[in-house]
């Protein structure tokens, strides 16, 4: 750096010796932010209380009556209805359909949601659950959004470390080799698969209003379940070689299979240690767990509980769950050149 600049010249043998060794970056607009890309549909449900609802100073918004953010400024989704989204923690929320109805599912299997930002300096606030978030919110409905929609998630997960200049874009789309694009999207459903906060809980009736119906919302991501999401549109996209985004469903499998098997026997278990969690705290009825209940819940009892055969599966999902993760930094950062 020891030269004078006012004389610098690209054509200068000193200074071009200099740039050879030098990657170079483009800071031009021709990284396509991935949510202009990919073109999708964002929805929220936090909102400004309407003066008709502050006047009438009937119950409006839609988290359960006991949960103490009913106090806020802001309210969330609706009071009457019959479709269920998530608050950051959890805790469950009635919402109100707007936009592409073939987001929304009372039962909550058809379709994942996703809290995803696009700033790389948020991307540690993205989350994965079976209903809509508060805000900044995106629908895998189907098997093109699942690519889009997982394949965001994934980045925000996978990249731990990058340029520091990064920080000054949004996450743009990358370009995903043709011939690595089956094998990187496997192995970006499998990591969704193993990270998702998907849960199965219900939400009882005359909550938080009455004659506001009873919702039973079920999780997207069991394997056990054939209707769900993901037996219905995700696991026959999983390629068997190379077969690390495999080898982490099939353990996933395993587990969901003990945990049936040894546990629920096809049936509900009640009373499960849950109680204070968001997704049960604001409600009467018993905390309970099923078959297909999200892999949180089931890890939660398993601490609880002391079950050494689900401690062991959860520890061998994590260490694949980490292989996973590397894997989808190297092909993103060395494959397809996510960087320059």
């Amino acid at each position: 750096m020891n030269f004078n600049w006012n004389e610098f010249s690209l054509s200068d043998e000193y200074s071009s010796e200099i740039l050879s060794q030098s990657k170079i970056l483009d800071f031009s607009n021709s990284k396509i932010i991935i949510r202009e890309k990919y073109k999708l549909e964002f929805y929220d449900f936090i909102r400004d209380p309407l003066k008709s609802e502050k006047v009438s100073k009937e119950i409006y918004g839609g988290i359960p009556s006991k949960d103490e953010r009913r106090k806020n400024s802001k309210t969330y989704g609706d009071s009457n209805s019959s479709f269920i989204g998530f608050l950051d923690n959890a805790t469950p929320c009635r919402i109100k359909p707007r936009g592409n109805l073939s987001r929304f599912h009372e039962d909550g299997l058809g379709s994942v949601w996703f809290r995803l930002d696009t700033a790389f300096k948020d991307k540690n606030k993205t989350k994965c659950f079976n209903g809509a978030t508060d805000t900044r919110s995106y629908c895998a409905y189907d098997l093109n959004s699942a690519k889009n929609v997982f394949s965001w998630f994934a980045i925000t997960k996978c990249l731990d470390n990058y340029p520091l200049w990064a920080n000054q874009f949004d996450i743009w789309a990358p370009e995903i080799k043709p011939e690595l694009a089956d094998y990187w999207h496997s192995l970006c459903f499998a990591f969704v698969l193993s990270e998702n906060r998907c849960v199965v809980t219900k939400f009882e009736a005359n909550n938080p209003v009455a004659g506001a119906p009873e919702v039973f919302v079920d999780n997207p991501l069991s394997t056990n379940n054939p209707e769900s999401f993901w037996n219905t549109t995700l696991d026959n996209q999983i390629v068997l070689k190379p077969e690390l985004a495999y080898k982490l469903v099939e353990k996933i499998k395993e587990l969901y299979q003990v945990w049936n098997y040894n546990y629920c026997k096809g049936d509900i278990l009640e009373n499960v240690g849950l109680h204070d969690e968001p997704y049960f705290k604001y409600f009467d009825y018993p905390d309970f767990l099923t078959k297909n209940s999200g892999l949180i819940q089931i890890k939660k009892y398993a601490m609880i509980h002391n079950n050494g055969d689900l401690g062991v599966l959860f520890q061998e999902i994590s260490s694949l769950t980490k292989m996973v993760k590397a894997e989808l930094y190297r092909l993103l950062v060395e494959e397809f050149g996510y960087f320059g």
